[in-house]
């Protein structure tokens, strides 16, 4: 016993390891943390979140250097800028579930009704069956859950001077930004590995399956990551032509950290037979894993902008870049090895583990940017339209065993935003971006699409003796649908955001 029991729990421990590099194909999106996060950038400009994130019809901002480095040529003195961030963020999963044809009371158990079902009378005749048997689970969760998380972030803090060499007009400044914010939470209180409800892999064999019945863990899962990286860099700008033509240059060394945790708790494991269904403990897992991630990289943007009588264009790039990740995490687990009953009451054997990992892997960004216009309709009405390209299928994940995926999808979307300056110490501006969760949703309709969302903003901007303050606000709410053979998980995540900075200018 105890040798099957030292098996069972270094089985066990090799299988939480290897989650630690490999996607888990079951129920639930239960992959670890790895990469999740990364394609969260962040834009530092009050006034640009307000106008929907446009930057070309921005002018006079220090905060949009790391964005559209370009642009710092529209700076009239020498100016310092400081803002943040305070995020309200909910998430949220319901479940909807069918009937499953013949094994009705699996979907009472998935959505956690079986406590309104009486159990079969005992003096039946002839007596019930195994069939009639009410199967509960061990636990109270339900299928739902919500939860709210509200976040202050310092977001950028910024200096830039101009001055002039051999009649060029050059703008040089530097700053510290939240590069990208990795705050994510998941979870999913009905879990099945094997995923016996995937559309897409399998679901219950079809046989003779009480000779031999169709076994499935069923288990919660989530999984939590605070932190952000954070870019420390310069910019510079350089007017050509009578200042009609901007090119611009800004690099950033990013660093940052997260603190991760992921939990798995076991429910049962489920036996489906010909036409009913049984639930024990055997092979149950519970498993804790927390830890620390830490990141660094650097990236380079380039833009350039054209500027008319009544209109400006322009352009920025990111070139290739990677972000390298460091990782350590402790493991706690206990497996369920036996199921026998004792002294009249049903009892289990256990095998625990306790351990930790740690090891770096990569993600590599391709090319990304963004192609604009801003038209002055009137002489204090300007109107910005931007069309941002990720191109990121091709982005590459090395694992840590050095195995390359290509996790996201592509994604590419409109900007649009205005601002509107009644006096010279008030603006008033309005936008809306599109934007995009890169992954599908559970046998999506249209393969390949990415999980579209609309972020809608406004915001003002207030001037006064040389000091200005922005202030923008911003919200979102993303909702997907995985579809499973009887089922429906509905995700919503809803996201209001209050973005501010405050700059002073001296003139130069």
């Amino acid at each position: 016993m105890k040798l099957r029991i030292h098996i069972a729990a270094f089985v066990s421990a090799a299988g939480l390891l290897m989650t630690t590099t490999q996607t888990s194909l079951a129920q639930g999106y239960d992959s670890p943390l790895t990469y999740q996060g990364l394609n969260h950038a962040s834009l530092q400009s009050a006034a640009s979140r307000a106008s929907g994130g446009i930057s070309l019809a921005i002018r006079n901002d220090v905060s949009i250097m790391f964005s559209n480095p370009a642009q710092l040529t529209s700076l009239q003195g020498l100016q310092f800028s400081f803002g943040g961030v305070q995020q309200f963020k909910e998430n949220k999963q319901e479940q909807r579930y069918g009937g499953l044809q013949t094994h009705s009371a699996f979907s009472l158990l998935m959505e956690g009704t079986t406590g309104s079902v009486s159990d079969p009378d005992t003096v039946y005749n002839p007596p019930p069956t195994a069939s009639d048997t009410v199967q509960r689970p061990f636990d109270s969760i339900g299928p739902n859950w919500g939860r709210k998380k509200n976040k202050t972030l310092p977001l950028q803090a910024f200096v830039a001077v101009p001055f002039s060499l051999e009649s060029m007009r050059i703008v040089a400044g530097a700053g510290f930004v939240q590069y990208a914010n990795l705050e994510r939470f998941y979870q999913n209180n009905n879990c099945l590995s094997p995923s016996v409800l995937s559309v897409l892999d399998s679901t219950i064999r079809t046989g003779n399956l009480n000779a031999n019945p169709y076994r499935t863990q069923w288990y919660q899962y989530y999984q939590q990551r605070e932190g952000a990286i954070y870019g420390y860099g310069g910019a510079v700008s350089v007017a050509l032509f009578n200042e009609r033509l901007s090119l611009g240059v800004s690099g950033l060394y990013l660093k940052g950290s997260t603190d991760d945790n992921e939990a798995r708790i076991g429910r049962g494991r489920l036996a489906f037979y010909n036409n009913y269904l049984r639930i024990d403990k055997y092979g149950m897992v519970n498993y804790t894993k927390t830890g620390t991630s830490d990141y660094s990289g650097a990236e380079i943007t380039l833009s350039g902008r054209y500027k008319g009588k009544n209109f400006t264009a322009g352009f920025s790039v990111k070139p290739p870049t990677t972000i390298t990740r460091k990782f350590s995490m402790s493991i706690q687990s206990d497996t369920v090895t036996g199921v026998y009953r004792a002294n009249h009451r049903a009892d289990s054997s256990h095998a625990t583990y306790t351990g930790s990992v740690s090891g770096e892997d990569k993600t590599k960004f391709p090319w990304r940017g963004n192609i604009g216009l801003a038209i002055n309709l009137r002489d204090n009405l300007v109107v910005g339209v931007e069309y941002e390209i990720r191109s990121y299928a091709s982005a590459e994940y090395t694992d840590a065993n050095g195995i390359v995926t290509n996790p996201w999808l592509s994604f590419a979307g409109w900007r649009v935003g205005a601002e509107f300056r009644p006096s010279d110490w008030l603006a008033l501006r309005a936008g809306v971006r599109e934007d995009a969760e890169l992954f599908e949703p559970l046998s999506n309709a249209l393969r390949g699409e990415p999980q579209r969302y609309a972020v809608v903003s406004f915001g003002a901007g207030v001037n006064f003796a040389g000091a200005k303050l922005n202030v923008a606000y911003e919200f979102s709410n993303l909702k997907y649908i995985d579809t499973w053979s009887n089922a429906a998980s509905i995700n919503t995540e809803s996201v209001n955001t209050i973005i501010a900075d405050v700059s002073y200018e001296i003139p130069w």
